[in-house]
Order: structure tokens, then C-alpha cells, then sequence
């Protein structure tokens, strides 16, 4: 039986920044609230949905919470899903893990977004064993509903968990799993250090090192 390894998506795999924006940008708009430079929206990335529109819209109620990341959704699953590009080096790694390994990609994203996205960067799905997105389980990252998914599914043990967040620290960290740390995001060395992951890596090639 193979292990079982665990990649985050926005950051880790793919660069789907300005998809995210524009579809956020679009939903403030529709919603008539202020509109946000892209900076000021992409440094809430990696945080569960909710609490990426609660930051964005300064507000804390529900059904404008609710509509911003229905617009959202409705916007990134037709149009801007193509502004997503694929990492340097990834569909390389992943077809070299595959090999000895059972691959998942989790992410608060929904289980939709995570495929609209991988098909607006050209990375085939085919190349996961496992989906999970945020409405696949009770709880978010950085709870560790997500890791917890693809254990069950694999019916094994995840190995590593891969992701650029502090949140994905914390979600491996609940499951008692081990994280590796990537410099891919927005989040700076000293940051992703503060939350103790298993081990820090500037980029995914070290992963052959490693594994």
C-alpha cells in the first residue's frame, strides 16, 4: 500500500491569486460595499472562507458574509478560474510522487472551486487520488477536518502534509501530522517558523530530497 501525502492548493500547487481577487472584487461590487486593492485581499488568503469575507467587507454580518462568497464562487467557477497558473516545477513533482505515492489536495476552497482551478491552470485532476474542499468536511483549516478526510479515504496515515500557510501548520499540527512548510505564499519565513512545522523548504524541488 502507498502513503498517503497531503498538498494544500492556492500557493502550494497553483498561483490562483488574481482568480480569487477578481472574483472577491466582483462580489464587493455586486454587494454595493467598499472595493479593496488586490494586497489587501490576497493577505487574508489561507484563512477559511468566512473569515476571508468577514476581513474584506469589515463586517461581521451573516448575509453579507454568505453572499460575498456566493458571488465569489459564482464568478471564479465561470470566468475567473482561467487566471490560474500552475507553480513552477509542480506537475513534474507530482507525477514523480505519484509514483510511490497515494496524493490528496485539500483546501478551503470548495470541492467545485478545486477542480475549476486545476483546470484553469492546466493541472489534471488525474494526478490526485483524493479531493477534499471545505464543503466536504464539518470544519475547515485550520482544523484538521480536511486531513482527517483523506485518511479515511486512503485509509491510511498521511505521511506529510504540504502547504505555504500558517493554517496548514496548525491543521497538520491538530492531526498529528507532520508538515512541511513552502515559501510559495504570503507568508514569510519567521511567520511559518513561529507555528514549529516539521521542516521549512524555499521550493517544491526539495521534496525529492526529502522524500
Amino acid at each position: 500500500m502507498k502513503l498517503l501525502l497531503t498538498f494544500d492548493l492556492d500557493n502550494t500547487l497553483l498561483n490562483s491569486d488574481k482568480a480569487h481577487v477578481v472574483a472577491y472584487q466582483y462580489a464587493l461590487k455586486k454587494l454595493n460595499l467598499k472595493l479593496l486593492e488586490d494586497k489587501d485581499i490576497y493577505i487574508h488568503f489561507g484563512k477559511p472562507k468566512q473569515d476571508v469575507a468577514r476581513a474584506i467587507s469589515n463586517s461581521s454580518n451573516k448575509e453579507i458574509i454568505k453572499n460575498i462568497i456566493k458571488y465569489h464562487d459564482i464568478y471564479l467557477w465561470n470566468i475567473s478560474y482561467k487566471l490560474s497558473r500552475v507553480l513552477p516545477d509542480i506537475k513534474n513533482i507530482l507525477q514523480y510522487l505519484k509514483k510511490k505515492y497515494e496524493i490528496a489536495v485539500i483546501s478551503n476552497c470548495s470541492h467545485k472551486s478545486i477542480i475549476k482551478l486545476l483546470e484553469g491552470a492546466g493541472l489534471s485532476k488525474k494526478l490526485f487520488d483524493f479531493v477534499i474542499g471545505d464543503n466536504d468536511v464539518k470544519h475547515p483549516k485550520p482544523w484538521p477536518d480536511e486531513l482527517f478526510k483523506a485518511e479515511k479515504l486512503a485509509k491510511e496515515n498521511v505521511l506529510y502534509h504540504l502547504g505555504d500557510s500558517i493554517y496548514d501548520i496548525k491543521a497538520a499540527r491538530r492531526a498529528k501530522v507532520k508538515c512541511i512548510a513552502i515559501l510559495s505564499g504570503h507568508y514569510t519565513k519567521s511567520q511559518l517558523q513561529k507555528e514549529k512545522p516539521f521542516k521549512i523548504i524555499k521550493s517544491i524541488k526539495e521534496l525529492k530530497k526529502i522524500l
